[in-house]
């Protein structure tokens, strides 16, 4: 009996072994078998992937290894051939491992036929608003003057355009916003300079008119009746070739239009009177036929064959700024030029990285340009003329001598005619007291760095002075907190060493004031300590929440007023000083200004959440574009963190191009998103009129950057609800955010 009991011990252990065996074997089998593949028409399809993977090169695991994809990632299948799948992720585009992704059954059957998209219409240069730069109270140079002229034109400003960007300029600028249904920050964005130039924007008397001063943007095309600084470089360079007779008077009249048919006459091209680009291009160019010139040149002797030089390259200058991080064709063409001339020696693949920006760098030290590693207008006017200089050419550049240097021949941009001069670069001792642009620009470097924290005021105080301290420490240079010759160079250089040790800080002491001017459209701790004092004396109520809006402007105008202070709604030094002190006089009567109002169902400070039901899904183009164009400054809510941060919209197109306005915003968003990435995240955007829209967006640079001061090296973009076919006649990344649009309605239907 104990012998049976044993061998059926061991039977029972047997089969249970075989059946351990089976289901080991089965239920891989079972689970693929149940998975059924989602069919699609035509690659490419979207997709996710299963677990972590590796992106590769090509079809071998031997190949270089591109990119690791994280479980769940969102990819673009191209096509599968073999083990292998072809994919997009962002940039990359590269290989993985079949089994790693979410594979979908591609449909042998032919696609439907789908309507033509309407093509993208072309913009013209004062159209394109990615042509403009942001405009603001210290801004200068010749977008500046162009505004100017504009304002003065239109009736906003008094005087003469000078190109500095000051208090007269700021108010004008205002007072324009305000007849124009602007929101009235001070601030000229690119969406509105782009209205000014190209639209029909109301005078100071309100009527609609088309303004004659030409846009500062590169191409713009001249004619009779336009006005602006193009149109007096024009005239020089016709006056020199001996077409026009008149003065300089920056305005295309009668004459001008002659000069230029006269011109065109003379060097073949169709009589217009109109000076488009084509036109312009030959005027500027050296080889352009003066009134004297002999258009065939008389036969000379048959000489002997010689060597054929090898022409100098032609290239199609840029139009678009060029910084670390861009990654275009403009970036290309930059790379291709500078290595044309010696100073760049890696690959010319079109993404402007650390060695891009150090040969830009140095031709732009070596040709007396402003160092800062950004290509834009006026590197550009040196970098594709004849007056660039190699790299050999600059470093064999003799010092001067007592030896009367022979006057040069001028030379004139093809694309814009801005005269080149070859003067060495002076470099200004900037120390303690010193204020300006050049100061700002210092700080621009050390905030990069990581020596200096905060905004670039332009005010060369004491965390600028121990910023450079820090600074000329780490780079073997004489640490005095003055910045001088040697360290600009070494700051603007590509050597310059970043911080490895905490950015040092100045406390102030007890009753001190922060020196930094804040105004409308500004955000921060800043704004909501001055907020708070308002609110203590009686001239703001509501919450301290950070944002300087309407409310706030007229609670500081309000209490200027009542402290004998120049009432312009702008707290600067003075205002604030007078706040801190004791002697501030409270409000006699209760104050009728509330802090920026807050989305109807929002509690607390802006980062409390919005009332879900309050959410609007609406479409991009029928709704939310119009409400953009209204309030370009808005909040960003992550409601899965409860993170929030405040952005600028600046560019409306298939979606709205964005910037975070400052570093601390960038922090915020980066919290949100754990890093930079092209992933889109469900977010619901909150607009200055308390409404709230549903939308998508990510978290990588790039490209066009305006705030040079938020940490954020170019812009993100925020996309709103489309329809299936305006989605896909966009292609598959904006498929990707609608998807994700999608995901976050159906979540925020579920908070309710």
């Amino acid at each position: 009996m104990s012998q049976l009991k044993k061998w059926m011990s061991v039977a029972l252990a047997v089969t249970a072994a075989l059946v351990i065996c089976i289901l080991a074997v089965e239920i891989p089998v079972s689970t693929a078998a149940a998975e059924e593949m989602e069919v699609v028409e035509s690659y490419p399809y979207t997709t996710v992937t299963r677990d972590t993977v590796n992106l590769r090169a090509s079809r071998s695991t031997r190949s270089a290894l591109l990119k690791k994809l994280p479980a769940g990632a969102e990819i673009s299948v191209r096509g599968t051939k073999g083990d292998w799948a072809e994919v997009d992720y962002g940039k990359y585009t590269g290989y993985v491992k079949s089994e790693f992704i979410v594979l979908k059954k591609v449909s042998k059957t032919k696609a439907k036929a789908t309507a033509t998209p309407s093509p993208i219409p072309t913009l013209t240069p004062e159209e394109n608003a990615g042509g403009y730069v942001i405009l603001r109270l210290g801004s200068s140079g010749t977008e500046v003057r162009a505004l100017q002229d504009a304002l003065i034109e239109l009736g906003f400003l008094r005087g003469t355009a000078d190109g500095i960007f000051g208090t007269a300029t700021e108010n004008a600028v205002i007072t324009f916003q305000r007849i124009n249904n602007y929101p009235d920050t001070g601030l000229m964005d690119a969406n509105i300079q782009a209205f000014l130039y190209s639209g029909s924007p109301k005078n100071a008397s309100g009527t609609a008119t088309k303004i004659k001063t030409l846009s500062p943007a590169a191409g713009v095309t001249m004619k009779q009746g336009n006005m602006g600084q193009a149109v007096e470089l024009l005239q020089a360079r016709l006056k020199e070739l001996g077409f026009y007779n008149g003065s300089i008077i920056s305005t295309f009249d009668a004459a001008t239009k002659s000069a230029v048919q006269a011109f065109q006459k003379k060097n073949g091209i169709k009589v217009t009177g109109i000076a488009d680009d084509a036109t312009q291009k030959a005027i500027y160019a050296t080889s352009a036929l003066s009134v004297d010139s002999t258009p065939t040149p008389a036969p000379t002797p048959t000489p002997k064959p010689t060597p054929t030089p090898t022409p100098e390259p032609v290239y199609t200058v840029p139009k678009g700024t060029v910084r670390s991080g861009t990654s275009n064709k403009d970036a290309k063409t930059v790379q291709m030029r500078l290595k044309d001339l010696g100073y760049y020696t890696g690959k010319t693949d079109g993404i402007f990285g650390k060695n891009s920006v150090a040969a830009l760098k140095k031709f732009q030290l070596l040709n007396g340009l402003q160092a800062d590693g950004v290509a834009g207008k006026n590197t550009y006017n040196v970098l594709f003329s004849s007056a660039a200089k190699t790299l050999a050419e600059a470093e064999a550049t003799p010092a001067p001598t007592a030896t009367p240097v022979p006057t040069a021949t001028p030379v004139y941009e093809v694309v814009t005619p801005v005269p080149v001069t070859e003067a060495p670069i002076v470099w200004k001792t900037l120390r303690k007291g010193s204020a300006g642009q050049d100061v700002a620009q210092l700080q621009e470097a050390l905030i990069q760095l990581g020596y200096l924290t905060g905004k670039a005021d332009g005010n060369y105080g004491k965390q600028t002075v121990a910023a450079v301290k820090a600074f000329q420490r780490a780079n073997g240079l004489t640490a005095d907190g003055a910045a001088g010759e040697l360290t600009q160079k070494k700051l603007y250089g590509a050597g310059a060493q970043p911080t490895t040790t905490p950015v040092p800080t100045a406390t102030p002491k007890s009753g001190t004031v922060v020196s930094t001017t804040l105004r409308k459209g500004d955000s921060g701790d800043a704004v909501k300590e001055l907020q708070r004092k308002l609110i203590a004396l009686g001239y703001l109520n509501g919450n301290a929440d950070g944002i300087f809006g309407s409310q706030t402007r007229d609670a500081v105008a309000a209490f200027q007023k009542k402290n004998k202070l120049t009432a312009d709604g702008i707290a600067g030094s003075l205002t604030q000083a007078k706040l801190a002190g004791t002697a501030a006089a409270p409000t006699a009567t209760p104050a009728a200004a509330t802090a920026t109002p807050r989305p109807a169902g929002q509690t607390g400070t802006i980062t409390g959440r919005p009332d879900p039901s309050k959410v609007i899904y609406a479409n991009w183009y029928t709704t939310v574009k119009a409400v953009c164009r209204s309030y370009p400054y808005a909040t960003v809510y992550d409601y899965q963190t409860g993170i929030s941060w405040q952005v600028h919209m600046f560019s409306l197109g298939a979606h709205a191009d964005n910037e975070p306005l400052t570093a601390n915003d960038t922090a915020k968003m980066l919290r949100a998103f754990g890093k930079n990435t092209w992933n889109p995240r469900p977010v619901w955007v909150i607009f200055a009129d308390g409404s709230v829209y549903m939308a998508s967006t990510h978290s990588m640079p790039h490209e066009v950057q305006h705030i040079r001061d938020n940490n954020f090296e170019g812009h993100c973009c925020i996309h709103f609800p489309r329809t299936q076919e305006q989605v896909t006649n966009i292609g598959p990344y904006a498929t990707s955010h609608q998807e994700m649009i999608d995901k976050g309605w159906a979540a925020t239907q579920a908070m309710k």
